[in-house]
């Protein structure tokens, strides 16, 4: 094969690739939560790992922020 037909046949692996990916992102998306949805409840685990807090534990009760990242 020349240069230019591999080319055309990894730009069309590429893009079929990126229409299923996409498929599937719009799949995830419906079933995600909308802006004013009640967040679903999960469960986090303090720093040791040894006690658990549920973020249901907090509704009606008090603001929760979730922070994502690394302070160190």
């Amino acid at each position: 094969m020349n240069v230019i037909s591999e080319l055309f046949d990894d730009a069309k692996f590429i893009l079929d690739f990126r229409a299923r990916a996409m498929k599937q992102q719009r799949k995830l998306n419906a079933q995600a939560p909308k802006a004013g949805d009640l967040a679903p409840d999960f469960t986090l685990y303090d720093i040791s790992g040894t006690e658990s807090v549920m973020l249901s534990d907090f509704r009606g009760k008090k603001p929760v922020a979730l922070v994502f990242g690394s302070y160190t």
